[in-house]
């Protein structure tokens, strides 16, 4: 980047401007390996929705970038056990501003913990189900 990256609005890869909290469809991810499960749990993000954080303090001078131009994304896969969540990088060009829906909201609130079972419990809730409806389960395998 050059100039003052604070002045500038970042953007992904269609030029939609992404701000924290920006909902986001990744549409692709640079080939790395960082260990099971990590990289399993991120390389099945592909095509699946995500938060974007603000990056880890320290790391950004504009509050939403790193020096390298990615953006920290939360992602919460879903499992027949429930709910996990990662943060990983990516980059402008990997994802796509998508347009909120009351499932991302719920999905993605501080407060789901309390409409759904603890993680690797029976998940025969209501509102998981409505997840699963609209997201269907993530392709991670049982490690």
């Amino acid at each position: 980047m050059t100039g003052d990256s604070s002045e500038t609005t970042p953007t992904d890869r269609q030029g939609t401007a992404v701000f924290v909290g920006s909902y986001v469809r990744v549409s692709s991810l640079p080939n790395e390996n960082r260990g099971k499960p990590f990289e399993e749990a991120r390389q099945s993000s592909i095509g699946r929705i995500c938060r974007i954080v603000e990056p880890y303090e320290g790391t950004s001078t504009n509050g939403i970038q790193i020096s390298t131009g990615e953006f920290r994304v939360h992602y919460a896969p879903l499992s027949p056990d429930g709910i996990q969540g990662i943060s990983f990088y990516v980059a402008p060009g990997d994802i796509e501003v998508v347009a909120a829906t009351e499932e991302m909201l719920l999905l993605y609130s501080e407060d789901i913990w309390q409409l759904i079972r603890p993680f690797g419990e029976r998940q025969d809730t209501p509102t998981f189900e409505r997840l699963v409806a609209a997201f269907g389960f993530s392709n991670l395998r049982d490690s």
